[in-house]
């Protein structure tokens, strides 16, 4: 009975742990989507909102460290529980990094809009998109502990790294073409970098995920079931 009672309890104070963590991870995705939109898009103000996505995007940062914190210390949890605390702290502080580039996406738009260079967004808007697909995945599977699925998501990496390598090659090739369009390119090519790194956040995650539910690295020589 005792023994219930506990499993129960453990359950429950986890369960606050994984909302707390799909409440930031929503708060990072609707960054990244704010960010992408502005695109293209004439010089507007959008600091205070990004800024105050970002702050709540670290407090819950922050709560969940203190959370996994106390919760080892008071339950010394092992095994599985253990494997989860500590896969939901590291999957946190992806998330966090994630909501930072979506931020840096947001400023580096801005900047491109203020110049008023012309700039061909098509293969950016591409790699933006692809990266959004696969955060919202990521999400989706934390939520219903679908480690097939995040294992999917940790095998695109390599599409996510040949997209960004196009959107590079082609603003090199511009900025090369075009000297006058170098410092707006420039911008686009931080932006496409800090999309890639959200790709490489989003990977990171689902490799936890997996772990968390499984108890199994993945390899890259991995191939067959999760199971």
């Amino acid at each position: 009975m005792t023994r219930e009672h506990t499993v129960r309890s453990f359950d429950d104070v986890l369960r606050t742990v994984t909302d707390d963590l799909l409440r930031m991870g929503r708060l990072a995705h609707d960054q990244l989507v704010a960010a992408t939109a502005l695109f293209g898009q004439p010089v507007a103000d959008t600091a205070p909102a990004i800024l105050a996505a970002d702050q709540q995007v670290d407090d819950l940062d922050q709560r969940i460290e203190l959370e996994v914190s106390a919760i080892m210390a008071m339950r010394q949890p092992m095994a599985t529980d253990l494997r989860a605390l500590m896969s939901c702290d590291r999957i946190a502080t992806d998330l966090e990094r994630v909501a930072d580039h979506a931020k840096n996406i947001a400023k580096r738009a801005s900047i491109i809009a203020e110049q008023g260079q012309p700039i061909d967004f098509t293969g950016l808007r591409d790699l933006a998109d692809s990266v959004r697909v696969q955060l919202e995945g990521i999400l989706n599977a934390i939520e219903q502990g679908d480690a097939a699925s995040a294992k999917t998501i940790w095998g695109q990496d390599e599409q996510i790294d040949a997209r960004y390598e196009e959107v590079f090659n082609t603003h090199l090739q511009t900025m090369c073409q075009t000297p006058n369009s170098a410092t707006s390119c420039t911008q686009v090519l931080f932006i496409a970098k800090s999309l890639e790194r959200i790709g490489d956040h989003v990977t990171n995650i689902a490799e936890d995920l997996v772990y968390w539910i499984t108890g199994r690295r993945l390899s890259k020589r991995e191939t067959g079931d999760l199971t």
